[in-house]
Parts: C-alpha cells; sequence; structure tokens
C-alpha cells in the first residue's frame, strides 16, 4: 500500500481536530440553551409564586384600580362602632391612595345606601370643615403616590337585627375605568327580655277563673320569656323573686334557664306555687326577676316584671236556724216565719235575698239581708197568712253574688197548718212537727 504523505496526514488530523472542537462547540450551546430554558422556567415561577404570595397578603380590606399610570385604591381605616348598634350613628373612615406615578384626575367617589344603614353625610380636608351630603362626589386630581381620607358617618336602622350587612362603595376615574368594594359590617343589637301571656292557673279545679286563687290552694304561674331586642340573649334566668314574708311559697324549682334566646324568639315556662291558707284576701304580686346578657358580654340584663293575681273567697250559704211565730201555724191566721242564714263560707256574700215559693196563702215572700262577711248571719223573715190546713212544702231560694260570680241555693222546707177548731191534740201534733223541723236543721248545721 501507498504510504499518505506527510503533508496529508497533518490535514487529516486538523480536519479531524476541528470535527472535534465542532462537536464540542455543538454540545456547549446545547447545554447553554437547556441552561437558558431552564433558568427561564425558574424565573417564571419565581414571579408566578411572588404574585401569588402578592395576592394572598393583600388586605382583605382594600381593592385597586389601575388606569394608565395611575393606581387608585380603597383601604378601610376605621369603623366606630364596631359592631354597630342599630338606632346609633357608624363612622367608615376610608382612604382612596395613588400609588401611581401619575396623578389621577376627576376620581368619583360613590357610596350605595344598603338597609340597614342610612347615609348621613361625609367630611374631609377636600372640604375644609364642612360637610358633603351627597352620596356622590369628585377628587379633582390626586397626586401620584399619595392618599385622600373620607370619612363617612351613617345612621344604623333601630329595627335592625343582628348579623353581617355590607356596604359597597365604588370608584371611578376619568378614563372610566371603575371598581366596587364591599365593606362588611358587623351589626349587633341588644337583647330585651319581656314575659308574655301570663296565667294563673289553680291545680285540679275546674270552675276557676284565670288570674284569681284562692287561699290554701295550689296554682300554676304559666308565661312566656320573649325576646323583643334586635339582639341574642344568652344564659336566660327566670326565677321567683319571693321574699320570706311572702304568703306565696314556691313548690318547685323558683329557677327556669334557657342557654339562647335569639331575636323574635320566646320559651315558655311555668312554676307552680302553693298561697297559704292563711293569706289576706287581697291583690297579690309576683315579682319575677330577669338575668341574660348579649353574645359577647357586652350588654347585661338584670330586670324584674311582675305578675299580678287576684286573691279571691267563695261565700257559701246555710239556713242555721228556723222559728215559727205563734209556733203552729192555723189557717187564716197571720204567722211569721224566721229563718237565720248564716255565711259559712271563706268569702264575702253580697246582695243576699232570699224568697219563698210554693206558699199556700198571702202575705210577704221575699227578704233582702244585704252583705254576709265570713261567719256572719242574719234572719229572713216571712210573714204569710196560711190559706190551707195540713202538710205545707215551700221552696226557699236564696241568691247572693261572691267572688267568683252569682250563686243560687235552694232548700225544701215542710210545715203543718192547723184549722181554726182544732182541739188540743192537733195542736200537740203540729207542735211536735214544728220542733222536728227545727232540731231537723240545727242538727244538719252541727249546732246540736
Amino acid at each position: 500500500m501507498d504510504k499518505i504523505p506527510e503533508d496529508r496526514r497533518s490535514v487529516n488530523k486538523i480536519s479531524r481536530g476541528r470535527k472535534s472542537i465542532g462537536k464540542k462547540l455543538v454540545n456547549r450551546k446545547s447545554v447553554n440553551r437547556t441552561l437558558t430554558d431552564r433558568s427561564s422556567a425558574s424565573f417564571f415561577h419565581f414571579l408566578l409564586a411572588l404574585l401569588m404570595i402578592t395576592i394572598f397578603l393583600t388586605d382583605p380590606a382594600s381593592a385597586v384600580v389601575v388606569s394608565g399610570n395611575t393606581h387608585l385604591g380603597v383601604e378601610v381605616s376605621e369603623i366606630n362602632p364596631n359592631p354597630a348598634r342599630p338606632g346609633e350613628d357608624l363612622l367608615i373612615k376610608i382612604n382612596i391612595q395613588n400609588s401611581g406615578d401619575e396623578p389621577a384626575e376627576n376620581v368619583i367617589v360613590g357610596i350605595e345606601e344598603i338597609n340597614p344603614f342610612i347615609f348621613k353625610y361625609s367630611t374631609s380636608g377636600l372640604y375644609g370643615s364642612g360637610t358633603n351630603t351627597e352620596r356622590n362626589f369628585q377628587i379633582e386630581q390626586m397626586r401620584q403616590r399619595s392618599k385622600v381620607e373620607l370619612n363617612f358617618y351613617f345612621r344604623v336602622d333601630p329595627k335592625a337585627e343582628s348579623g353581617i350587612y355590607q356596604l359597597e362603595f365604588t370608584i371611578k376615574d376619568k378614563s372610566g375605568t371603575s371598581f366596587s368594594r364591599r365593606i362588611p359590617i358587623r351589626v349587633e343589637g341588644n337583647p330585651d327580655l319581656v314575659l308574655r301571656g301570663t296565667e294563673i292557673l289553680p291545680v285540679n279545679e275546674d270552675n276557676s277563673s284565670s288570674g284569681a286563687i284562692v287561699p290554701g290552694k295550689e296554682f300554676y304561674l304559666k308565661t312566656s320569656v320573649k325576646n323583643a331586642g334586635n339582639g341574642d340573649a344568652k344564659n336566660v334566668r327566670v326565677m321567683l323573686n319571693l321574699n320570706n314574708s311572702s304568703p306565696l311559697i314556691p313548690l318547685e324549682d323558683n329557677v327556669r334557664f334557657f342557654e339562647n334566646l335569639s331575636a323574635g324568639s320566646s320559651e315558655n315556662l311555668s312554676f307552680k306555687l302553693l298561697l297559704g291558707s292563711n293569706a289576706d284576701v287581697q291583690p297579690y304580686r309576683i315579682p319575677l326577676r330577669i338575668t341574660a346578657s348579649n353574645n359577647t358580654d357586652s350588654f347585661q340584663i338584670d330586670k324584674v316584671q311582675e305578675i299580678g293575681i287576684n286573691v279571691l273567697n267563695r261565700a257559701q250559704i246555710d239556713i242555721s236556724s228556723l222559728k215559727f211565730d205563734p209556733e203552729i201555724p192555723v189557717k187564716g191566721q197571720q204567722v211569721s216565719l224566721t229563718l237565720r242564714l248564716e255565711n259559712v263560707g271563706d268569702g264575702e256574700a253580697r246582695s243576699v235575698k232570699a224568697r219563698l215559693e210554693g206558699l199556700e196563702g198571702s202575705g210577704s215572700t221575699g227578704a233582702f239581708l244585704g252583705r254576709l262577711d265570713k261567719d256572719d248571719d242574719a234572719p229572713a223573715v216571712f210573714t204569710f197568712t196560711p190559706g190551707k190546713t195540713g202538710d205545707q212544702d215551700v221552696t226557699l231560694l236564696v241568691e247572693y253574688e261572691d267572688d267568683f260570680g252569682e250563686h243560687k241555693v235552694s232548700e225544701n222546707l215542710t210545715y203543718n197548718v192547723k184549722s181554726q177548731e182544732g182541739g188540743i191534740f192537733p195542736i200537740a201534733i203540729g207542735a211536735v212537727l214544728v220542733l222536728a223541723v227545727a232540731f231537723f236543721y240545727m242538727r244538719k248545721k252541727g249546732k246540736l
């Protein structure tokens, strides 16, 4: 084989060296491109992460709008009081900021009036010492990297219930770019607890009047506690506030407890009591103490509401004695019948009157006694002339009133009338009958 000339071999070496260097340069460029791509991706991820962090760390009470080289934002600096109170004034301070590199012109700030907030006026250094009563107004120019403080005054509707409400601010610049910001405002009303629908009901007694009790009897005081305020109440207690001298005696636990009572809601409750048997017949008042607080314990309730009750008593009319004069009635001759009526009940009897029904004869058959207090008695006198002989049946009807209304009681009576020609034996028989009737009534009423 022919030898390759020396100079040719040198050229081949150089060519191979160039190719090797070329390959190395290509590989190095590829590596550089890879490094560049990776650096760009890392930088992009860094910017994205920085943007996300910025978004998450941005104050939720602020918002911005960008127009050209202006950069407008709104920030809430004060809410007073916080929470707001129904029926009271509310101050909201906001800052309008231009953090851009150019002045902002013709910036219009507006406030939407949303229930339960009623706009009153606003103040700012823009007005000097004056006020603005318009809900939309204009800031002619805001320097770059400056802010304007605005104070808004509202009235909170007195009927507003507790909850979170929103006020909406709108910002617009001369280019028409605008944004709105809703600011959450917490309103917390105060509870107001009252007792409603109170009843006084005697225990195991059908014929009774609501609101009336009798000495010596048990009864229920039933009522409901209502939150008539505009805020929720917690730890509600209703308790009997009786002193040791009261004739009213609790028969159960004297405290009722409710953990929560929201605005407008109510809870039923009852107490079982006894009125002492020696209690005077007069009106009484049962004091109920109510304590509670609002949810933040910043408002306390501690008051007493009294429940009035009537103490009543029943009257009861009985015949305590019966007497004829003369002792044996005679047909055709005038006779007087005296019935002594006694009030054996515990209450006062009023307008007491009596009459005889079914009488055979002529004369007065009615008597008016008037008022009979407890254990009092009075006579009812009837003067008449019998028109018939033999056994006579009549009915005594007594009418009266007491604390529970009108009453009627009746009693059947039997007596004998003799004839004018009768001898001693009939007279004796008549006397015996009269004495028997008297003995019967005396024994019935416990007089014998």
